[in-house]
Order: structure tokens, then sequence, then C-alpha cells
């Protein structure tokens, strides 16, 4: 090999040498400024009201792994939808019985590219309480499917920042649902922290409201036989005192006093006094001009 060639083809070793050495950089630079190092947090609900279940204990049973979907990448959410799950039940459900069990099954729990703009969501779970005899006696079911737009200003389709935020509004459709499914299906088995029952509780105070309002209604002390004494001696009214009360006779409504037999004559003077409005007026409030 000449001098000339040998130093040709070190003059274009060293060319593309420094080419490769300039552009690493900028490459490994733009890599570096599409990957999301963005901290999530992990998605829990201990926020919302917790269900209180009169069972021994609850399970989970995780089945979303067993079929793969097509265009699936539920794997890279910060918080797939099948974890989102699991800390759901952990938070939200509480065993408060010493007898039976709660299993809480996530049949499906994926996302699916739908198109360049789109993700699809998915979620199928059911929840079924068994006996201390290991028999079914209830059970709901919940469903929830939707096609979630990206936001681009998130990143692409597939960003983290996308797919944390449709796993997070695809859970709280969940959450919503499983909650009218357990209180509208389950009631016989929800109670308080304590374990009570709650529709006992509110049977109990039907029946207290009940019996208070009884109680008040028919009053079952016996009858007051004392005969009351009249607060004056005065005699009992005539005939002729009734009439100056009601000038047009005694209405029919009204029982008219027994009569009273008097032996003295009818005064002749008889309406030549002023008449009251409640009757005659007595003798001493007469002036003498009459």
């Amino acid at each position: 090999m000449s001098f000339e060639l040998r130093k040709s083809l070190s003059y274009r070793f060293k060319f593309y040498l420094s080419a490769f050495l300039w552009i690493s950089p900028v490459v490994i630079l733009s890599a570096c400024a599409h990957k999301d190092t963005t901290q999530y947090a992990p998605l829990t609900y201990d926020y919302l009201t917790p269900i209180f279940l009169n069972v021994g204990q609850i399970s989970i049973q995780d089945h979303s792994n067993a079929n793969q979907y097509p265009r699936d990448i539920s794997n890279l959410s910060p918080t797939p939808p099948a974890m989102a799950l699991n800390n759901m039940v952990n938070n939200r459900l509480k065993a408060r019985g010493t007898s039976g069990k709660a299993i809480f099954t996530i049949s499906r729990a994926s996302l699916q590219e739908n198109n360049d703009d789109a993700v699809y969501g998915q979620i199928d779970i059911s929840l079924d309480i068994y006996n201390n005899n290991n028999r079914k006696v209830g059970s709901i079911q919940v469903s929830t499917n939707h096609t979630y737009q990206t936001d681009h200003n998130k990143g692409d389709l597939d960003s983290r920042a996308n797919l944390y935020d449709i796993t997070q509004k695809m859970m709280q459709d969940v959450n919503v649902e499983l909650e009218y499914q357990i209180r509208n299906h389950l009631e016989p088995w929800i109670v308080d922290a304590t374990g009570t029952p709650i529709s006992d509780s509110i049977k109990t105070q039907d029946l207290n409201d009940k019996a208070s309002s009884t109680a008040v209604k028919h009053d079952m002390s016996p009858p007051d036989h004392r005969i009351i004494a009249p607060a004056t001696n005065k005699p009992p009214a005539s005939n002729a005192d009734l009439n100056a009360v009601f000038p047009d006779g005694i209405p029919n409504n009204e029982s008219a006093a027994p009569p009273v037999h008097d032996t003295q004559p009818v005064s002749s003077t008889k309406g030549k006094y002023p008449v009251g409005v409640l009757g005659t007026l007595p003798q001493s409030a007469i002036s003498k001009k009459y």
C-alpha cells in the first residue's frame, strides 16, 4: 500500500470518527427528551367511603392476564388497570363479619390501541358472596368499556401521561358502578364499621317509631271516675235565663238544662230590664230609674 493511499484512508477515518462523535450526543439527548421520567402517584381510593361487608374475609382473583388482546398497551400505564382494581378492593371493601367470604374476580382489565388518536379500555369484574357452607348467596357483575381520545399535548397515544389519565377516568366509572351494584343487590350483607347490619338497624328504628306513636294515640290508663264538684254554688239556669241567652229559642244541637220546678210565680216585669249579651243583668246592676 502506497504512502498516498494510507494517508487518504487515515484522513477519511478521522473525518467519519469526528462526525460520529459530534452526532452521537445529539441522538442521545434527543432520545432522553422523549422519555417520560415523571413520577406518577399510584392510583388509590382510600379517600372514598369504605363499604363494610358481613363476611369473614375478602380475596382477589386476577385473571386479566389469561387472555392476550391485540395491540394491548396496559402494561405501559404507570398504574395498569389490574393494579388499580387491586388497590380499589383493598381500599374500599372491608370484611366485618365472622364467617363466610367474598371473592372479587378480575376477568378483564385492558387498554388497547384503537387508532392513532384513541385508546379502547375495558374492565369486567364480579363480586361473589359465600356463606360458611361455601354456598354462593349473593353476586354482582360490573362491566365498563369506553373509547378515550388521547391528548396530544401529553405525548403520543401510548405515552405514560395519556395512559395514566385514561386509567384514572376508567376507574372512576368502575368505582361508581361497583358501589351502586353493591348497595342495590347486596344490601343484606352490608354492615357498619362495628359489624351491625344496616338493614336491621333501620327496621328496628321503624318499629320503635311506630311503638312510640301508638303509645301516644292509645292511652291505656284507667278512666277517672271521680266526681268533680262544681266551682260555684250557682243554681242551674232556668228557661228564662236560657231565653235571654238564646232569644230565638235553644238551638237544636244544644241540650237544654232539665226543667226547674219553681213554686214562685213568674215576675210580671220580665222584659222591662235591659238585656246584656250573655243574659239578664243582676238586680244590683239595675238603675233605680227603671
